[in-house]
């Protein structure tokens, strides 16, 4: 038996050495391929293997409905036709402004209300991955193109414990942060200006209006004759609100307070480990380590953990060499000395639920996480996580809501407020993408919000089920043939739809 899920306890698991267990991994992609052939036929809409080429091209226009699915009930005209709506949209997530700016530019009337209190989102520098519906979607609506957001990581590399290179799998990966993100979206939504945008593109006549509000909480979401009022209090003057809206579409996170009413008995599921981040200027790091990560993306194996590393912008939005960043991701069971309760407490004693944010960790608990990191990696690799000045940490879990829209087609729910995948395979922003994209077409009359809805729940337990699987090859939460293969197929290019 393991003791607890620290790395360095006795291992019992049958865990096989890096080479060989890539070696098996790799006869499972071909093994799956076969058996997806054979299942396609029954089940058209999950098996369906592709390249990691493909899949994260900009070209694969990610998961679309089929003519079948588009049959019962038929795509009719949403809402009669009618142009403009007005729209509310609740969170000024990314998600939001996925869907915000395919709408507006559709010539609908768009509002988001955000509870944050400035448009302000310095600091979020949390990696991205530019997958398929993420890149469809920027080739299709970004009017920016001509100024690159992301970084080029060419391979994913599996390394050993020595630092070499074991297998390495050409992806074309594009990284890039969330708050570059975010700003990308707000220049295209709204004009904002921003560090990372100066000039943002102007508007065209065609669109809708477009409002980003600040320190606006939506409390509820009451339905009336021919349409919905979005209930909200100001965050700062506590004077209540009411808003007016054809539909609504709840974009407010993981921590979704619409999803929360409307489906009060979810639950979260709640693995038990938890995702240490941080990111160093690559000025700071030695040649040597710089040669062995940057421009790739880094997969370090551990004894029930894992690291991932890969190279992202720098201080706003740069792309400059040498003033880029690494972005740093483990995956590690808490120590009973150092339980998850103790990690979320902030420098003010305050308990936090699920993520420790930057800047706030306190200084033992980080003293603590370092001696393990120097047990555990490789003495190039620690003198990344030992420069890493404001780390950060959450709770990894995963909710799902089992259904997308409510209210007779008029609210709906999109991004992490609909299904927060663990991010394990990194696939929240793009579930995100697709959710909008898919939402556009909705609103455009080209699709079914029942389509939709089935859609968009498939493909997202597909992905939550990929992640969780992942995790479990991984940290050995269950044997090593299903969760490390599922893993390997989800980078290599298995079945994504």
């Amino acid at each position: 038996m393991i003791a607890h899920r620290a790395v360095f306890a006795i291992d019992t698991l049958p865990i096989l050495p890096l080479p060989l267990s890539l070696f098996f991994e790799k006869v499972f992609v071909q093994l799956w391929s076969n058996i997806s052939t054979c299942l396609k036929s029954v089940v058209p809409t999950c098996f369906t293997p592709i390249s990691y080429t493909t899949f994260t091209t900009a070209s694969h226009p990610g998961p679309r409905p089929t003519p079948e699915e588009n049959k019962a009930p038929p795509a009719q005209p949403f809402l009669n036709g009618r142009k403009p709506l007005n729209i509310v949209i609740i969170g000024g997530s990314c998600a939001a402004l996925f869907a915000a700016t395919l709408l507006k530019r559709q010539g609908h009337n768009i509002r988001i209300l955000e509870s944050a209190p400035s448009s302000s989102r310095e600091g979020l520098a949390a990696g991205i991955g530019l997958a398929a519906p993420v890149k469809r979607f920027f080739d299709e609506n970004d009017r920016l193109k001509d100024i690159p957001f992301g970084t080029p990581n060419d391979t994913i590399n599996f390394l050993d414990a020595d630092m070499q290179v074991k297998q390495m799998v050409q992806v074309g990966l594009i990284m890039t942060t969330w708050d570059a993100t975010y700003y990308r979206l707000r220049a295209n939504f709204d004009a904002l200006r921003s560090s990372y945008c100066a000039e943002p593109p102007g508007m065209e006549r065609d669109e809708g209006e477009g409002v980003f509000e600040t320190g606006k909480r939506a409390t509820g979401v009451e339905e009336v004759v021919d349409g919905l009022i979005v209930v909200v209090e100001d965050v700062g003057t506590h004077e209540q609100l009411r808003y007016e809206a054809d539909i609504v579409i709840a974009a407010d996170g993981a921590n979704s307070n619409m999803r929360r009413q409307l489906e009060p008995q979810l639950q979260r599921d709640e693995p038990g480990y938890v995702i240490w981040r941080g990111t160093v200027p690559t000025a700071d790091l030695s040649q040597e380590l710089l040669d062995k990560i940057e421009g790739h993306t880094i997969f370090y194996p551990m004894q029930h953990s894992y690291a991932v590393i890969y190279t992202i912008p720098g201080e706003n939005g740069t792309l400059a060499p040498g003033s880029r960043h690494i972005n740093f991701a483990w995956y590690f069971w808490p120590t009973p000395s150092v339980p998850t309760s103790a990690i979320l407490s902030d420098t003010n004693n305050h308990q936090h639920r699920t993520t420790l944010p930057k800047g706030l960790m306190r200084p033992e608990i980080w003293s603590a996480q370092l001696s393990h990191a120097e047990k555990m990696f490789h003495p190039l690799l620690y003198s990344l996580i030992s420069q890493i000045k404001e780390p950060f940490v959450s709770v990894i879990s995963s909710i799902t809501s089992p259904r997308a829209r409510y209210m007779n087609n008029r609210l709906f729910l999109i991004g992490d407020a609909l299904a927060q995948v663990q991010p394990n395979t990194g696939q929240g922003t793009n579930l995100a993408a697709l959710d909008a994209m898919m939402l556009g077409d909705v609103v455009k009359g080209d699709l079914s919000a029942e389509a939709w809805e089935r859609r968009v729940l498939e493909v997202s337990g597909q992905e939550s089920a990929k992640a969780k699987g992942f995790a479990k090859g991984w940290l050995g939460e269950a044997g090593w043939a299903v969760g490390r293969t599922w893993g390997f197929v989800r980078l290599c290019g298995g079945c994504y739809v």
